[in-house]
């Protein structure tokens, strides 16, 4: 009979309807200035920092390493007072010294920035580190240097008026400036030397006004 067929026919539920989204608003997005800019520039840094750190890690084949030479020695101490402005001990002396640092160039390394140290203890400050002078080499030619009587270019002071009698060591070190990777520091020559037990100041350099070049 027509009623039973129409039972045994299967019962189709409601019909679901997909969104379909517009193509053209996807498209668009994905083609946008913003968003090519975007991959030309991860790109170009992903390029950059591959080049880069390559170029630094060749500089550390054994055939560049670096073999610095250095010497240090003490001139002529001029002078050991009591600065009254500043209420400190003040100690100007020139040394004589001698390096070659033309090794450390190569294409990554941009400079190189040397400076003498003064060191000693036994003091009212646990850590006395004074820097006397400084300069900066920038090629090979000037990382060969050689001059006697060096004056300082910055006086060792202490604050607690604590100099005299003291044991002095002179440090040569230079930190290194490369274009890209990791700077260091190395120490390439020391000289160990003692102050007076009293203050004094040299006749030949008060006549120069308390200066020497």
């Amino acid at each position: 009979p027509e009623p039973l067929r129409r039972s045994l026919r299967p019962q189709r539920g409601p019909t679901r309807r997909r969104a379909h989204r517009p193509r053209g608003r996807l498209s668009v997005a994905m083609d946008s200035y913003s968003s090519r800019g975007n991959t030309i520039f991860c790109t170009f840094v992903s390029v950059l920092g591959t080049a880069a750190f390559f170029n630094h890690m060749t500089t550390w084949m054994p055939q560049f390493a670096a073999t610095p030479v250095a010497e240090v020695s003490l001139g002529k101490v001029y002078d050991l007072t009591v600065n009254t402005h500043k209420k400190m001990d003040q100690c100007t002396f020139s040394f004589d010294m001698t390096h070659d640092l033309s090794s450390e160039f190569n294409w990554n390394m941009h400079q190189l920035f040397l400076y003498v140290v003064a060191t000693y203890n036994d003091t009212s400050s646990k850590v006395n580190e004074v820097t006397v002078w400084d300069s900066i080499i920038s090629n090979r030619e000037q990382a060969k240097f050689n001059v006697k009587q060096l004056m300082v270019e910055y006086p060792l002071r202490d604050e607690f008026t604590e100099l005299r009698g003291k044991d002095i060591r002179l440090h040569v070190r230079y930190r290194t400036m490369p274009i890209v990777g990791l700077m260091y520091t190395k120490e390439v020559a020391t000289y160990d030397f003692k102050l007076s037990d009293k203050y004094f100041r040299d006749p030949a350099l008060k006549s120069e006004g308390g200066k020497r070049q």
